[in-house]
């Protein structure tokens, strides 16, 4: 039997739950279901190396779904030369210097790959299908519209004499690093195309698994796609937050672990979760936050997850992941 887990997020974030995955399909214990693994990655990206090529070409913004790509790579096994510590990741990840005068500069090699499939006419699914197979990707990755996006969100600023305004901020790389408190998103178009495959790989999952990650531009934007939305909401699959370790600066530095069960809550509060992963080292009020993940519907999956607050450490998430797997399923959570 197949377990299926459906990934949601981009950057480096998705990277650590796909590398999570990808270690647990490749490293589980023996005797479990085998698992099938699917990243639903956001194309909202207007910065860097992804902005440019997103204003020079007709596409998405290829650099979440290269990580995507780069984090269901074969394992640190498979080199490209054997005795050679150089992998097909390190290639696909490789960043041309940014500082040096050059059109390459700051490029990343899978990008251009993506935007040299993409540019000979081939669709972003299958230049996405091409570049994996490729690269031998251990899953599926498919852009969570194949339309690109922009983000805004409605932020309240302190200005002078402490008083506050709400300001439209406009663009994923703006809003990631407002200073304000952001009051609500949104997504233009409002209804982007979504590709069958993303809709059906949320109906067949066991598994939807949301963060860690930038919360407000590369969580949040997929809860806004109505086509994602509603096939979430009618899916039958366990619903896992991840959430983040610490606060990010900018669009979440006030934020608190249970804040982020608080503004799903508020931003999605007719889909429940069924399971929050959180490290307990990270969390103030355990009873607390539990008590809030109950009233959303689900239980609390405590455990260690990184050896320092930066990241999410990709070996210890899937442990997490392989104790949600074990839980047994329905109402009843052990």
């Amino acid at each position: 039997m197949v377990e299926r887990f459906t990934g949601f997020g981009g950057g480096h974030g998705l990277y650590a739950t796909l590398r999570a995955l990808n270690y647990l399909k490749n490293n589980g214990a023996q005797g479990r279901d085998a698992i099938d693994i699917t990243a639903v990655v956001g194309v909202s990206d207007d910065g860097g190396s992804s902005g440019r090529l997103r204003k020079n070409y007709p596409i998405v913004p290829p650099g979440d779904l290269r990580m995507a790509l780069a984090a269901l790579c074969p394992l640190g096994s498979h080199n490209v030369i054997p005795g050679v510590d150089y992998t097909i990741e390190d290639l696909v990840q490789y960043r041309f210097d940014p500082v040096v005068s050059s059109d390459l500069a700051g490029h990343a090699v899978g990008n251009i790959l993506l935007a040299a499939l993409w540019n000979q006419g081939f669709s972003t699914q299958e230049g996405l299908s091409i570049l994996g197979s490729m690269l031998n990707i251990q899953g599926k990755v498919l852009p969570a519209s194949t339309q690109p996006t922009v983000i805004s969100a409605q932020v309240q600023v302190v200005g002078e004499g402490s008083e506050s305004h709400v300001e439209e901020v406009v663009g994923q790389v703006a809003v990631a690093v407002t200073v304000g408190e952001v009051l609500s998103i949104s997504i233009d178009p409002p209804a982007p195309i979504v590709c069958a495959d993303v809709v059906r790989a949320i109906e067949q999952a066991d598994h939807l698994i949301f963060g860690p990650g930038s919360w407000f531009t590369s969580v949040v934007p997929h809860l806004l796609i109505s086509d994602i939305y509603s096939a979430i909401k009618t899916s039958k699959a366990h619903k896992v937050l991840v959430v983040n370790l610490v606060p990010q600066s900018g669009e979440t530095s006030t934020f608190a672990p249970i804040d982020y069960l608080k503004s799903w809550r508020e931003l999605v509060p007719e889909i429940p979760l069924d399971v929050v992963v959180a490290d307990p080292q990270f969390v103030s009020g355990h009873a607390r936050f539990e008590h809030m993940a109950g009233e959303m519907g689900g239980v609390v999956q405590w455990g260690t997850l990184s050896h320092s607050p930066q990241s999410h450490d990709p070996v210890l998430l899937a442990d997490a992941f392989d104790k949600v797997r074990a839980m047994k399923r329905g109402t009843t959570w052990q």
